[in-house]
């Protein structure tokens, strides 16, 4: 027997949905659907992998707050995130995406997120979802449940509330005149789509060794071995289903890189490495230096300070051309191109990176690719 009932709080119609039979009946109804209005819940405070706890939906009549279980292994509702025409209407879905990709392993498409569309309409870069509610639907929302344990059964009234307002109010932000101009739209749905595209990098570790901060300061041999140590400490993640930094964080990663091994058999000492972590992968670790290749694998470039100084002049004509281009545009520039995705850019251009960064749209392409091309590229093909 389906033990999913309906209930009212605070005149919020919502059901609880716990079995996957009940999921995959919704789904039919939900799949002709224009829009549907969704968040998850999860936990990751001490695995790699993030830990689903609950999602919510809503298809502008009724709350539905789906139980893992119910979601685990079913494909309509997998189908319905990745192949149905409805828009998936999400805030700050980036790990939303992840969370999905993980249990389903589907990408969530059309996806339409709600900060990213804020950022076009002049709301402000990365608001977040209560001020946003706030500024185009006048409500207050409770706070202090966003860190709350999830995984507890039963969820508190205000748990339970607090759920149910992340996605009610998704719904008068997507529909609301401000966000829905037709001159954004397509600028909206290429970063959407770039947002939702991510996933398939999730998993692509070899270039993990380009996170790590002054990367620059080594040399090959270095280098080689802080890829080498940081592809390992992305596997072990994985196969352990720990946080990262529960084997060594950044700058652990760095030192170890600089130093190697003593004698081939000993650490050297490295200060900031937690005890416990180190005795625990401390003989993976001199094996994994041990058995290093004799010459370094070509790795991509890891552009110093030094490397971005002589661009200084260019760069700033460079931030001029994505000024002008975003005021007539009507958009802020940093939401046309930020600093970050801009030298992402410009080291494509110049051959460092064998692709164009993350979030680099074919529109921002057709307003800014030649502008730019012309300053770094002196007019010439790539």
């Amino acid at each position: 027997m389906d033990l999913t009932k309906e209930r009212s709080l605070s005149d919020t119609a919502y059901q609880w949905v716990t079995q996957g039979e009940h999921l995959t009946h919704l789904c039919e109804g939900w799949s002709t659907r224009p829009a549907l209005f969704i968040d998850t819940e999860f936990h990751r405070e001490k695995t790699f992998y993030p830990q689903l706890a609950l999602i919510q939906l809503y298809d502008d009549e009724c709350c539905y707050l789906i139980e893992p279980a119910a979601v685990t292994g079913n494909q309509a509702f997998a189908d319905l995130l990745e192949k149905a025409p409805a828009t998936k209407v999400f805030h700050s879905a980036s790990e939303d995406c992840e969370v999905i990709f993980r249990h389903l392993n589907v990408k969530l498409q059309p996806l339409w997120d709600t900060q990213i569309a804020a950022s076009y309409a002049g709301l402000g870069n990365n608001v977040g979802y209560g001020r946003l509610v706030n500024e185009l639907c006048d409500v207050e929302l409770a706070k202090g449940h966003s860190r709350t344990d999830w995984m507890q059964r039963p969820l508190s009234d205000e748990q339970i509330q607090y759920a149910l307002d992340d996605v009610i109010y998704l719904s008068r932000i997507y529909h609301h005149p401000k966000l829905q101009k037709p001159e954004l739209g397509l600028w909206i749905e290429q970063e959407c789509q770039a947002l939702a595209d991510r996933v398939n990098e999730l998993d692509e570790i070899d270039s993990a060794y380009l996170d790590v901060k002054n990367a620059w300061t080594l040399n090959e041999q270095q280098l080689h071995r802080l890829y080498e140590l940081a592809r390992w400490r992305e596997v072990t993640a994985r196969e352990k289903d720990i946080p990262k930094t529960f084997i060594m964080r950044n700058d652990v990663l760095l030192s170890l890189a600089q130093k190697g091994l003593i004698k081939h058999q000993y650490l050297p000492k490295i200060e900031r490495w937690h005890p416990a972590a180190k005795r625990r992968f401390s003989q993976d670790i001199i094996n994994l230096l041990n058995d290093l290749p004799d010459k370094p694998t070509t790795l991509d470039e890891v552009l110093s300070p030094a490397f971005w100084n002589q661009f200084t002049e260019k760069m700033q004509r460079a931030r001029d051309i994505i000024a002008d281009t975003s005021t007539k545009l009507g958009f802020e520039p940093e939401v046309v191109c930020s600093k970050k995705l801009l030298r992402g850019y410009v080291k494509y251009l110049l051959g460092k990176s064998s692709s164009a960064p993350r979030g680099w749209t074919a529109l921002k392409e057709k307003h800014l690719g030649d502008p730019l091309r012309a300053i770094f590229c002196d007019n010439s093909a790539l």
